[in-house]
């Protein structure tokens, strides 16, 4: 069995690893810090290199020789997970999120020459939602939407059984979608608000703590305990949650939405949003009007940390007609 160097490029971390063909990682490779590198000395040990910029494609593919060179010969392709709008099927990135050197520029045709083998990338968000589709929460529908609550809100859809991209490929941005129509002008109104980074600064701002020392963990031991402003904070971000999940289902007849992220491993808040989701079915006004008004169903995605490698594989294999 074929297998291969998959890579999930992070703001934070380059997170690299051995994958084979069914999806099963191998090999967790040493991830090395995205805006703290001197490639020239970089060591594939673990251990921290010295400071340095990545800030060019010269220097990110001299980083990628230092990963690839262990393992020349042994992988048949290297499959990547790259932050922005980026057109998969050409593996040009049309925009480089994190990775700002990168914009405009056809990364995957350059990795291919440069390694001489088959070099793909697909979008984060969307290499979540692949994820699930090809081996986790979404295995079993035609429709589906997966919403992962990081940094801002990243996401992707699945529609007759294809992944949405959009003519500008930047279907599944959902950062960008309002939560609350009549404040457009207001930052604080979107959806990108709902993700891990928005639901901590909330409770951090609501409970008079440094923003900093607010992380996930923090955040659900106020909400835990009860504590009325971080509650305030939560179930905002539930209810806004629950809406988007139902216009969603709404607009594109999902058959379910898997929620990844971080703080999608908390029990409480795929409960609260299952609670939320099935209140709104319950007590929907437009029910007696038909009987086909929306169902929401609710998952909790099967992969985390690793859903961006998984779906970056599947893109890979399905690019090059390597799925069964």
């Amino acid at each position: 069995m074929a297998n291969y160097l998959v890579i999930d490029n992070g703001g934070t971390f380059v997170k690299p690893a051995i994958m084979d063909g069914e999806g099963n990682i191998l090999e967790m490779l040493p991830k090395v810090p995205t805006h703290s590198l001197d490639v020239t000395s970089m060591k594939m040990d673990g251990s921290e290199p010295p400071l340095g910029e990545l800030d060019s494609v010269e220097k990110y593919l001299e980083l990628l020789d230092g990963i690839y060179a262990p393992y020349k010969g042994q992988v048949d392709g290297i499959a990547m997970s790259f932050p922005g709008v980026n057109d998969a099927e050409k593996g040009y990135c049309v925009s480089g999120g994190a990775f700002m050197f990168a914009a405009g520029q056809p990364l995957g045709p350059v990795m291919t020459e440069h390694f001489g083998i088959p070099c793909t990338l697909e979008n984060d968000g969307k290499c979540a939602a692949l994820a699930e589709y090809w081996k986790g929460a979404l295995q079993d529908v035609q429709n589906g939407a997966v919403i992962v609550l990081g940094t801002g809100v990243g996401g992707g859809v699945i529609v007759n059984g294809e992944l949405v991209r959009g003519r500008r490929f930047s279907a599944g941005e959902l950062s960008f979608m309002l939560n609350d129509l009549d404040k457009p002008l207001d930052g604080g109104s979107y959806f990108s608000s709902c993700g891990a980074m928005g639901l901590c600064a909330g409770v951090a701002y609501a409970c008079g703590l440094p923003v900093g020392e607010v992380d996930g963990f923090k955040a659900f031991e106020l909400i835990k305990a009860g504590n009325p402003a971080a509650n305030a904070v939560f179930q905002t971000v539930i209810r806004r949650l629950a809406g988007q999940v139902y216009n969603m289902t709404t607009l594109l007849d999902l058959d379910a939405v898997a929620i990844g992220g971080g703080i999608s491993r908390e029990p409480l808040l795929i409960d609260s949003l299952k609670a939320a989701v099935q209140e709104h079915i319950d007590k929907n006004p437009t029910a007696p009007y038909s009987a086909f008004y929306p169902h929401p169903v609710v998952r909790a995605c099967k992969f985390h940390n690793e859903a961006n490698m998984v779906g970056a594989l599947y893109h890979h294999l399905k690019l090059l007609g390597k799925l069964g």
